[in-house]
């Protein structure tokens, strides 16, 4: 899966990562880094909160990216979030799966589509996500 390739990718990601994180911010949620310097070895992305409740996590996980090919996931944490969250996540991507998955309390996960990522990256990813999984989780109550 990681190739000469993969570099140049990895460091189009991070700036992704950069760049995309303000787009949730004017939209009202807090992002909270998980940036490590050895991404290959965790993950490289944000968790996105609503009244300090985390809503979402979108980012490179290097593990699901060597095992299922996703550059870009999304998730939740399946036991440690609220239900409300994990309810809505699985009614708007049933095709969700637990990660890692002998984990006793995984992520519910889903990777993002490649074609979200092939134009403007950060409009398109942004917009798919604010409007269609958050819109919802504005106003909700945890």
């Amino acid at each position: 899966m990681f190739t000469v390739a993969t570099a140049p990718a990895v460091r189009k990601m991070f700036d992704f990562m950069e760049q995309i994180a303000p787009c949730f911010e004017s939209a009202g949620f807090h992002v909270e880094g998980v940036f490590h310097k050895r991404w290959s070895e965790g993950d490289y992305g944000m968790y996105l909160l609503r009244r300090r409740q985390p809503v979402l996590y979108l980012g490179l996980w290097s593990e699901l990216w060597r095992d299922r090919g996703h550059s870009l996931c999304i998730g939740v944490h399946r036991d440690k979030w609220a239900p409300a969250v994990v309810a809505r996540f699985q009614r708007r991507f049933p095709d969700c799966e637990p990660y890692p998955p002998k984990d006793p309390q995984p992520f519910l996960v889903r990777g993002v589509d490649n074609t979200l990522l092939a134009g403007d990256a950060v409009k398109d990813v942004s917009s798919w996500l604010l409007r269609g999984y958050l819109r919802e989780l504005a106003d909700a109550k945890f």
